[in-house]
């Protein structure tokens, strides 16, 4: 073994003193950067995880499900926090019209007669915005509470072990529902001392799933990071870690496995582990690196489907148990009931159109019998509050309260163009003036209403008000609430950017990308927004607003919805703005001033349920082999290794080679060597004497029949040093 493969063995301090030496001097290299042990870009991660969503669909069976030779729940449920945990739905990942989450629901008599099986279909029921309290005909919920012991323990079944129970707990958690003190007091006390991990049955020798799991469990219910438990778990986990940067599944094991690697990546981050640092680093290698890695050409693990669910987990960075914005929507709902009026309303005309809008939007009726008081349906106290609300506004026009009103009757499935006696939609196109190109003489805001109200019904939208909107925009990209006004604030650009797509928008991309941006530059690290860039705390509304108009622009994948984390985790804002729910089911304005609760939760539940979320769609193919740019990169005690990335090649028909030779010599270079192809790059360990520098040139063969597009012939020179180590570290290492 090499001193590059000891240094893994090393105490923290040395190893990290080693490794952040190594990156400040290049080491082994000249003429040559390396990638930094920052890992792979989330850029990359995406892309390879695009890969693996897409073979996953490619396996789906024809009832919906997954699984070999037919679908089975557990593997189904694992396909279904894939999809999730990469903020797609996995409810539109369909096969003859049938989704993973419909196939689950014919199986829950069968599969939930155990307390994981009952488990994993709530976790995943949850993921995939569904309600575990009405899922296949069953209260999931009540289900698994049957299955609790009087010692704490969710047991139903000889086979429930430990990950039985701890996906139980992470279940109750992901449902915000209450997980009583004892089944934490139990798991706990099922931990192997000696070591710090737990097995897969009380008693039993240790293994990384089972710790992995119990270590996100506790936490997800409370337990602190720095308790002995977390921090024993933590090492434990630590000492799984292998010399190519992933992780093995138990100590007998030498070698690293996907999965073992993304569930200690999920455990790892749930515990604040930074991931990216040296710590975790093994010759500038970081545990994602080894999962990329790991990846087919085609974008399989392992030609599994559910190995490839598990690794996209941790190419995500995303720890258990992941959040459902359908279940938190329906969970303000209830909290919603609490405040509705013994007269229907939720007070003024404004905030109880608000609450119609979200009810239907929930798929619930405003005028039903669930949404009715002794006064009357919430759309019936609308419908009396209409006619006094409409002129109840500031100068300027009535626009944006005909909007408001327009849009929740549409949505409730009633007539505006007769409700209160009125025809809104006609009053509404009467405030319209051609000399101006506006429906409201003030406000933005109330323009922005009309548009998407009319749209709403399916008005025509002329071209001078769609103009009027975007010629207002600002020069850093973002709309003011009032016209002729130069600050832009998150709450009006969201809202403009849904009225432009709403009229047929935008006219040029330019439009849509600089309102991004200006909303990235005001984006907190968590994923939240503020309403001015002068204030310095994100509130609910800000959020759910940015979030509406982002997805209105079609930009739901990229930043500033999507927030790489500095430990190597992935959040994103709909996470910060689930992060404002509180346990009653209501949303805060802001964590320091809650009082806001009525108007914070109406606009939450819009962003949580908004129609404008996306199908998931598979990414266009792209058969055209896309040229990256070749580096090299340590391998603990073997070398140095050539990374030739690329993208496309969807067909899987493209290859690369790699031939070698000493610099300065004029002999012919060694013969081709074929380079192996992983998900995003091929690679290639190439046996070269220490001590030398030498030409490397990789050729992305043109023999791919659909092309070859960028650089397809590259040369880069390297040094090879002496077993790893830089001249600068020979004298003090030997």
């Amino acid at each position: 073994m090499g001193p590059c493969a000891c240094w893994g063995a090393a105490t923290t301090d040395m190893r990290k003193t080693l490794l952040t030496l190594v990156v400040l001097l290049a080491v082994c290299a000249q003429g040559v950067s390396f990638a930094s042990a920052q890992g792979p870009t989330t850029g990359e991660r995406f892309r390879s995880v695009d890969k693996a969503l897409r073979w996953l669909a490619g396996e789906q069976n024809a009832d919906g499900g997954f699984g070999t030779p037919t679908s089975d729940p557990e593997t189904t449920c694992s396909v279904v926090l894939a999809f999730a945990a990469a903020y797609e739905e996995p409810d539109s990942v369909q096969a003859g019209g049938d989704s993973p989450l419909n196939c689950l629901e014919t199986q829950v008599a069968t599969y939930a007669n155990s307390a994981e099986g009952a488990a994993r279909i709530i976790l995943a029921a949850v993921a995939g915005n569904r309600d575990p309290r009405a899922f296949g005909g069953a209260n999931l919920i009540t289900t698994i509470e049957g299955y609790r012991q009087t010692s704490g323990r969710y047991m139903a079944d000889p086979s429930d072990g430990i990950a039985a129970h701890a996906l139980a707990i992470l279940a109750l958690q992901a449902s915000k529902e209450t997980v009583l003190p004892s089944a934490k007091t139990w798991l706990r006390s099922q931990r192997n001392v000696a070591d710090g991990g737990w097995g897969p049955a009380p008693t039993q020798a240790s293994d990384t799933t089972s710790t992995a799991l119990s270590l996100q469990a506790l936490l997800s219910v409370g337990e602190s990071p720095s308790s002995t438990a977390i921090g024993d778990a933590v090492d434990y986990l630590k000492e799984r870690q292998t010399a190519d940067a992933g992780f093995a599944a138990s100590a007998t094991e030498s070698e690293s496995d996907p999965v073992s690697t993304a569930q200690a990546i999920q455990a790892l981050l749930a515990a604040g582990e930074n991931l990216l640092s040296t710590e975790y680093s093994r010759c500038l290698r970081t545990p994602f690196d080894a999962l990329l890695d790991a990846q087919s050409g085609e974008g399989s693990f392992e030609s599994d489907v559910l190995v490839t669910a598990a690794s996209t987990l941790g190419l995500m960075g995303r720890s258990l148990p992941l959040p459902g914005r359908g279940l938190s929507a329906l969970k303000a709902l209830e909290w919603l009931h609490t405040r509705q009026l013994s007269d229907g309303s939720f007070g003024n005309g404004g905030i109880t159109a608000d609450a119609v809008y979200a009810i239907a939007l929930c798929g619930e009726g405003p005028d039903g019998p669930d949404w009715t008081k002794s006064g009357g349906s919430a759309l019936d106290a609308l419908e009396s509050l209409t006619p006094a609300y409409i002129p109840s506004g500031p100068p300027g026009g009535p626009a944006g309260e005909l909007g408001k009103v327009i849009r929740a009757v549409q949505a409730a499935d009633a007539h505006p163009y007769d409700f209160a006696g009125l025809d809104l939609v006609d009053q509404l196109i009467d405030t319209y003036k051609d000399s101006t190109g506006r429906y409201h003489l003030n406000k933005i805001f109330s323009h922005d209403l009309a548009l998407i109200a009319l749209h709403a019904v399916s008005e025509t939208i002329g071209a001078q008000a769609l103009a009027t909107v975007e010629n207002e925009q600002l020069a850093e990209g973002g709309w003011p609430w009032a016209w002729d006004m130069t600050t832009a604030d998150v709450d009006s650009t969201g809202l403009s950017l849904q009225a432009i797509v709403a009229a047929g928008g935008p006219t040029s991309p330019a439009v849509t990308e600089d309102a991004a941006a200006f909303l990235e530059s005001l984006r907190f690290p968590d994923g939240g927004y503020p309403d001015l860039a002068t204030h310095t705390e994100t509130n609910c509304n800000s959020t759910a607003l940015a979030i509406q108009g982002m997805l209105a622009a079609g930009i739901y994948r990229e930043q500033p919805l999507i927030i790489p984390l500095e430990t190597g985790g992935i959040s994103s804002s709909w996470d910060a703005l689930l992060a404002f729910q509180e346990p009653s089911g209501s949303f805060a304005f802001t964590a320091s001033g809650p009082e806001s609760r009525l108007l914070a939760t109406l606009e939450a539940i819009q962003a949580l349920v908004s129609p404008l979320y996306p199908d998931y769609e598979t990414l266009s193919e792209g058969d055209d082999t896309i040229a990256g740019t070749v580096y090299a990169r340590l391998t603990c005690g073997d070398g140095l290794e050539i990374v030739a990335p690329y993208s496309g090649d969807d067909n899987n028909d493209g290859t690369a080679s790699l031939s070698y030779r000493v610099e300065g010599e004029t002999s012919s270079w060694s013969p081709p060597s074929d380079m192996g192809k992983t998900g995003i790059s091929y690679l290639l360990l190439p046996h070269l004497h220490a001590g030398a520098t030498y030409e490397i040139q990789v050729t992305y063969h043109d023999d791919d029949p659909d092309g070859v597009l960028g650089e397809g012939a590259q040369h880069l020179t390297v040094h090879e040093g002496n077993a790893c180590i830089p001249l600068a570290l020979r004298a003090y290492t030997g």
